[in-house]
């Protein structure tokens, strides 16, 4: 990839690859590697492709306040020519980056920090809104997942290391963010899939093309 200062592995240039087919086609998707694969790369890899290819464009990463200076320090490592805005920490630090939106590809920010912008948001309509470790809007009536769900962006992607099959309702929780509606209504989802004793292998077929996860052992 043009402009990467770093090597991919093939799994991860497959990734990548994976989440510029979804984008081009205007669907969200769920990069659910095992831990330690390198879903931060992909993820820089895949918007510093775009970048080279298009004109500007803007980008939202949302993470656990505990990982917000490591997405800094990835893509200073990685692709020092994007340029980031650290949406977070006291409110006039927030809006000096706020204020200054056009300046920046990419903002990152945090679940609790967005709680507090949201007014902001509302009205924003960014390209890209990647989530990070997305099992923090796993219940849906939660406020991160409802605060995490008013996002507004023509692709949305979710990034988490944590089997996701396990648990349906945690699964429509994350669709519910990366294709609103595609799952259909929380009822319709639970009478269609859950209780229906068939509902699981038709499941399979509806989110198999939106799911990547590959494990250790498997690269």
């Amino acid at each position: 990839i043009k402009g990467l200062k770093g090597k991919l592995r093939s799994y991860q240039l497959i990734g990548v690859n994976y989440l510029k087919s979804l984008s081009d086609l205007g669907f969200g998707g769920i990069l659910a590697d095992e831990m330690g694969l390198g879903k931060t790369i992909q993820i820089i890899s895949f918007l510093l492709s775009q970048k080279e290819l298009e004109e500007k464009k803007q980008s939202l990463i949302v993470a656990p306040t505990s990982l917000l200076y490591n997405w800094k320090a990835e893509f200073e490592k990685f692709a020092p020519q994007i340029n980031i805005g650290i949406i977070h920490g006291s409110k006039s630090n927030r809006f000096k980056v706020i204020n200054n939106i056009n300046e920046y590809d990419v903002l990152l920010t945090t679940y609790g920090t967005i709680k507090n912008d949201i007014d902001f948001y509302e009205n924003k309509i960014f390209d890209y809104c990647i989530i990070d470790e997305a099992q923090n809007i796993k219940n849906s009536l939660s406020q991160s997942s409802e605060v995490v769900k008013k996002l507004n962006a023509k692709v949305k992607f979710a990034l988490t290391g944590t089997p996701i099959e396990n648990n349906l309702m945690e699964l429509w929780s994350l669709f519910d963010y990366i294709m609103p509606g595609y799952l259909y209504s929380k009822k319709k989802f639970q009478d269609k899939f859950i209780k229906n004793e068939k509902g699981i292998i038709e499941l399979k077929k509806y989110i198999k093309p939106f799911i990547l996860r590959r494990l250790k052992n498997d690269v």
